[in-house]
C-alpha cells in the first residue's frame, strides 16, 4: 500500500512539473517565438505567402509543414527543417535568405531549440493571422448605421459615447466661453482674438454665438495660412537649397506652390481636387498657371544628381502622404506585412518615370532668377522602368519593362492611361501673351534707367560719360532687339497655325536678326569705353596688360560692326524671347548639366490616372489617410497614431466607425475640408474642458484619454508661438503670399511665420526651437519639453522686441494708471483667462517692485515715473508670456 502511495506521488509530481513545463513553453512562445517568427518569417511563411507551402504563424502549421514535410518535430530540436535552415552556415539554405536580413543570432536560435524540445507547445485554439487583404484599411469605408443616438447627437458624439460607456467613461463637460474662443482662434486661424474679437465673441447673447464664430473663422483669410502650414508638413514643403548658390533639392520660386495651398484653402476647394491637380494639373490644365502652380508638390521632389532618389521620393510620399502605406517597403523585395508584391513599387514608379521640372515666366518678370512657376512637366515621354534586383540600382532587370499601374488590391479596374496633346502654350511656352508683354516691358525699364543714369551723371570726365552714353546706346539696341524679335516670333506662330509661309515672317526675321547684331555691335562697343576708362585710371605696372584688353576687344566692336552690314543668311534665326526653361540636371555627369531635349507636344498621361485613381471615392484609403490628418491636427492625436502606414504594420484606429464616419461625410460633401472642420468642431468632443478635476474614475481607468473623454492641452505649434506674439504686440503683417523671408531679415520680420525660408540648410531656429516641421518628412510634429524653449520664451529677440508694444497696447485698453485692470487685461489677452485673487495680488506685488520709481522732483520725476510704470507693465506681460498656458491650447 505505501509502494502505492509513493507511485501515485510520484505519477502526481510528473504531471504537475510537465504542467508546468508546458505553461512555461506556451508563455515562452508568445512572448518571444511568435514574435520573432513574424518578424523574421511571416513575409514569406505567412498569410501573405507561403513558399514551399508552409506556415509559421500557427504551431499547427508548423507541424503541419509544407512540401520538405513538418518543420517543426516536437522534443526533436535536432530532426526539425525550422531549426535546421536558420542556423545552417550555408548561404544558399540559411533562412530567412541572405537579399532579406541577417541570419538569427546565437540566442533566438537557442530559445527556439529550447522550445521545440520541451515539446513546441502551443497556445489553445491558436489563430493563423487574417488574410491581408481583409485588412481593415483595405476595405471601403462605410457610414455606421443610422440610429437614433446618432441623429440626435451626430455621429462623431454618438460614436465616442458609444465607446466610452462601454468602458465605464464619462465626458467632461462643456469648457468655458473664454477657453472655447481662444481654443477655436488659434486652432483655426493660428491666431490669438485681437481685443474687439475676444469683447465680440464674449458679449454676444445669441445662443448660436459658437456656431457663427466658427463660421467666421472658417470664413477668414487667415484660415488658409494656418492650415496651410499643416499641409506643408504632410506635403513636404521646402524652398530650394544645395550648395552655395547651386541648386540642389527642391526649386527655385517653389512658394508659389505655398501660395497655391493657402488660396485653395480659402476657396474650399474640394481635396480631391487639390490632389488631382498635384499630381497631373499639367496633363488637366496645361494653360492655367493658377491650377499649375499645385505641381510645385512634385517640383519639390527635385534631385540635381540622382534620379533614382528623386523618383524614390516620389513613390514613397505619394504612397504615405495620400493613401498612408507604406509602398517604399516594397523597393528591395515584396512587403513584408502588407500584399504589395515588390513589382507595385515599379508599376507605381513607372507613373513618374517621364516627368521633370521647369520653370515658367510669370506676368511681368521675363527672368528667372529672379522669379518663375516651378511647374512639372513629362519630358521622356518613352523612358522604360525597370525593377532594380534587391533593390539595386546598379543591377535593373532590363528583360523586362514595368508598365504603371496601382496594387491590384486596391483598384476594381486599373486606372485607364491615355495620351495628353498639349496645346501650343504648354510646349511652347513662349506663345504665352505676357512673356513677350514681359520681356518687352522689361527692356522698356533698362532704356529708362540707362538713360537716367547718363542725365546724372556730372562727372567732367569724357571717358565716364562715354561709358554711360554707351550703356544708353546698349540699352536701346536691346529695346530694338526685343521688339524685332517679338515681332518675327508673333510672324512665325502666324504661318505655323496657318501653315504657310508670308513675306512678312522673312522681313521680320531678316529684322530681328540685324537688330541682334546691332545690339552685339553696341555691347562691343561699351566694351571698348569701359576699356579705355580703364586704361585711362590704370597703373603703369598694369598699363600694358590693359592696353592689350583694349586693342581684343576694338578689334571685336569691328569685326561686330563688319557684321551689321553683312547679309542675313536664309538659315539665320533670330534668339527666341523664352516663355520657359528646364531645371537642369546632372545625372550623367556631375559636373555639367545634361542635355535639354525641349518641351514635347505631348504628355504621357500617367500621372492624370494615378490622380484621378487616388482622388476616386472607391479608394478605400485617400478619405480615410486626410480625416485621420485633420482630426490629428485638432485633437494632438490622431485616430490612427500611425499616420503614414494604415497597413497591417500600423497601429489600427482607436475608433474605427468614427474613422470611416468622418471618410464618408467628406467625400458625401464633394471633398470639402471647411465643412469637415465645421462638423469636427462643432461637435461636444472638441468643446469639452480639459481639466481632469473630479474625474478620479475616469483617471484611473484610462489615464491616456484613450477613449476621449476629456481634451488633452495641447502645446501651441511653433508658428503659432511667435505669430502670437506678433499679433498681442499688434505687429503682424496681413499682407498673404509673396517669396519667403530670407534668413538674414527675419528677426525684424513682421511676416508669418509661413512665410519664412524653410529648408534643410535654412531653418528659423526659433521655431526649430518649439518642434516647427522638418523638411525631409513631417506627417506628425513632436512636442518636447526642453530647456531651450523656456530659454526662447525669455531671452530671444522677437520676445523682448514684442514685450513693449504688448504692454503699451494693453495698458490702451486698461488704462495706464490702474494696476490691478491692467493684470486682469494681461491674463486674458496673454493667457485666456482672469487671474483669481492669488494670482492678482501676486502680480501686483510683482508690479510695484518693478515699478521702484523715483525719488526726483519735476518734470524728471514723472518722466522716470512713466518710464518705471512702463518698466513694471513690460515686466508682467514678460513673465506672463513665460507662463505655460500662453504656449498651451487649453
Amino acid at each position: 500500500m505505501a509502494r502505492d502511495w509513493q507511485c501515485f506521488l510520484v505519477g502526481l509530481l510528473g504531471c504537475l512539473v510537465t504542467a508546468r513545463c508546458i505553461a512555461d513553453g506556451v508563455d515562452t512562445y508568445r512572448a518571444f517565438i511568435q514574435p520573432l517568427l513574424r518578424e523574421r518569417c511571416a513575409s514569406c511563411h505567412g498569410a501573405l505567402q507561403q513558399k514551399a507551402g508552409l506556415r509559421l504563424d500557427t504551431v499547427a502549421a508548423m507541424l503541419r509543414g509544407g512540401d520538405s514535410g513538418p518543420a517543426v518535430v516536437p522534443a526533436n530540436a535536432r530532426a526539425s527543417i525550422l531549426l535546421q535552415r536558420v542556423t545552417t552556415a550555408d548561404g544558399g539554405e540559411r533562412m530567412p535568405p541572405q537579399h532579406e536580413g541577417l541570419p538569427l543570432d546565437a540566442a533566438q536560435a537557442e530559445a527556439i531549440r529550447r522550445w521545440i524540445d520541451a515539446g513546441a507547445p502551443a497556445p489553445a485554439q491558436e489563430q493563423p493571422d487574417p488574410d491581408p487583404r481583409d485588412h481593415w484599411a483595405f476595405r471601403p469605408p462605410a457610414r455606421p448605421a443610422v440610429s437614433a443616438t446618432i441623429r440626435a447627437f451626430g455621429a462623431i458624439d454618438a460614436l465616442l459615447e458609444a465607446d466610452r460607456s462601454a468602458h465605464g467613461l464619462r465626458a467632461r463637460p462643456e469648457a468655458r466661453r473664454e477657453v472655447l474662443v481662444r481654443r477655436l482662434f488659434l486652432d483655426l486661424i493660428g491666431l490669438p482674438p485681437a481685443a474687439d474679437e475676444w469683447m465680440a465673441a464674449m458679449s454676444d447673447p445669441a445662443p448660436d454665438w459658437y456656431e457663427r464664430l466658427v463660421d467666421r473663422l472658417l470664413s477668414d483669410p487667415r484660415h488658409g495660412e494656418r492650415w496651410a502650414r499643416h499641409w506643408m508638413d504632410i506635403w513636404r514643403y521646402s524652398d530650394a537649397w544645395g550648395l552655395g548658390d547651386q541648386l540642389r533639392n527642391s526649386q527655385k520660386h517653389i512658394h508659389h506652390w505655398r501660395d497655391w495651398i493657402v488660396e485653395s484653402l480659402n476657396a474650399d476647394v474640394p481635396y480631391d481636387e487639390m490632389v488631382r491637380l498635384m499630381l497631373a494639373a499639367d496633363e488637366m490644365h496645361p494653360e492655367d498657371p493658377g491650377r499649375l502652380r499645385a505641381t510645385g508638390y512634385l517640383a519639390r521632389n527635385y534631385f540635381l544628381f540622382n534620379r533614382n532618389q528623386w523618383l524614390d521620393e516620389a513613390v514613397e510620399h505619394v504612397s504615405k502622404g495620400f493613401l498612408g502605406i507604406t509602398l517604399n517597403c516594397a523597393k528591395c523585395h515584396d512587403h513584408k506585412y502588407d500584399p504589395f508584391p515588390q513589382a507595385d513599387y515599379y508599376r507605381m514608379r513607372a507613373f513618374f518615370e517621364p516627368y521633370h521640372v521647369r520653370l515658367d515666366v510669370r506676368p511681368g518678370e521675363p527672368d528667372l532668377a529672379r522669379d518663375g512657376l516651378p511647374r512639372a512637366y513629362d519630358r521622356d515621354l518613352d523612358r522604360p522602368t525597370f525593377r532594380f534586383v534587391r533593390g539595386n540600382e546598379n543591377a535593373p532587370d532590363t528583360n523586362k519593362v514595368i508598365l504603371p499601374g496601382v496594387p491590384p488590391l486596391l483598384a476594381r479596374t486599373p486606372p485607364l492611361i491615355q495620351r495628353v496633346v498639349l496645346p501650343a502654350r504648354a510646349h511652347q511656352p513662349e506663345r504665352n501673351p505676357w512673356v513677350l508683354e514681359a520681356h518687352v516691358a522689361a527692356a522698356r525699364e533698362r532704356e529708362i534707367k540707362a538713360g537716367q543714369l547718363l542725365e546724372s551723371e556730372t562727372s567732367a570726365d569724357p571717358l565716364k560719360r562715354a561709358v554711360a552714353q554707351r550703356r544708353v546706346d546698349v540699352a536701346r539696341a536691346e529695346m530694338e532687339s526685343v521688339l524685332a524679335r517679338a515681332a518675327a516670333m508673333r510672324a512665325c506662330w502666324r504661318d505655323r497655325d496657318s501653315g504657310t509661309t508670308s513675306p512678312e515672317a522673312e522681313v521680320a526675321r531678316v529684322a530681328a536678326v540685324k537688330a541682334e547684331r546691332r545690339l552685339a555691335a553696341a555691347r562691343a562697343q561699351l566694351s571698348v569705353a569701359e576699356a579705355e576708362q580703364k586704361l585711362a585710371v590704370a597703373e603703369a605696372s598694369k598699363k600694358e596688360s590693359v592696353g592689350k584688353e583694349l586693342e581684343s576687344a576694338r578689334k571685336k566692336a569691328s569685326e561686330a560692326l563688319a557684321r551689321c552690314d553683312a547679309v542675313v543668311e536664309a538659315n539665320a534665326q533670330p534668339a527666341l524671347l523664352p516663355g520657359a526653361a528646364w531645371t537642369p540636371t546632372r545625372f550623367l555627369d556631375s559636373t555639367k548639366d545634361d542635355p535639354d531635349p525641349g518641351f514635347p507636344r505631348e504628355s504621357t498621361g500617367r500621372r492624370t490616372a494615378l490622380a484621378r485613381w487616388i482622388a476616386s471615392p472607391d479608394n478605400p484609403l485617400t478619405a480615410r489617410v486626410a480625416v485621420n490628418h485633420v482630426w490629428g491636427r485638432h485633437f494632438g492625436v490622431p485616430l490612427v497614431p500611425t499616420v503614414f502606414d494604415f497597413g497591417r504594420k500600423g497601429i489600427p484606429p482607436a475608433n474605427q466607425p468614427l474613422l470611416d464616419a468622418l471618410a464618408v461625410e467628406l467625400m458625401e460633401h464633394r471633398w470639402s475640408l471647411r465643412h469637415l472642420h465645421r462638423v469636427i468642431v462643432l461637435s461636444a468632443a472638441y468643446r469639452m474642458e480639459s481639466s481632469v478635476a473630479g474625474a478620479d474614475v475616469e483617471m484611473s481607468r484610462d489615464p491616456e484619454n484613450r477613449h476621449l473623454w476629456r481634451r488633452v492641452p495641447l502645446r501651441m505649434e511653433a508658428q503659432g508661438v511667435r505669430d502670437s506674439l506678433l499679433a498681442h504686440a499688434g505687429r503682424i503683417e496681413a499682407v498673404m503670399g509673396g517669396p519667403v523671408v530670407p534668413s538674414n531679415a527675419q528677426a525684424t520680420s513682421r511676416r508669418r511665420s509661413l512665410y519664412f525660408q524653410h529648408s534643410n540648410n535654412e531653418r528659423n531656429a526659433f521655431l526649430a526651437t518649439f518642434d516647427d516641421a522638418t523638411v525631409k518628412e513631417c506627417y506628425r510634429r513632436d512636442t518636447s519639453i526642453v530647456p531651450q524653449q523656456a530659454l526662447a520664451l525669455l531671452n530671444s529677440r522677437v520676445v523682448h522686441d514684442a514685450v513693449p508694444d504688448i504692454a503699451r497696447r494693453i495698458a490702451a485698453r486698461s488704462g495706464v494708471e490702474d494696476d490691478r485692470r491692467f493684470v486682469r487685461e494681461a491674463f486674458v489677452a496673454l493667457l485666456g483667462f482672469e487671474p483669481g485673487t492669488r494670482e492678482m495680488e501676486a502680480s501686483l506685488q510683482a508690479m510695484a517692485a518693478w515699478r521702484n520709481p523715483s525719488t526726483s522732483s519735476g518734470a524728471k520725476a514723472n518722466a522716470n515715473a512713466d518710464a518705471a510704470s512702463q518698466r513694471a507693465r513690460e515686466g508682467l506681460a514678460w513673465s506672463l508670456i513665460n507662463h505655460t498656458d500662453f504656449v498651451t491650447i487649453r
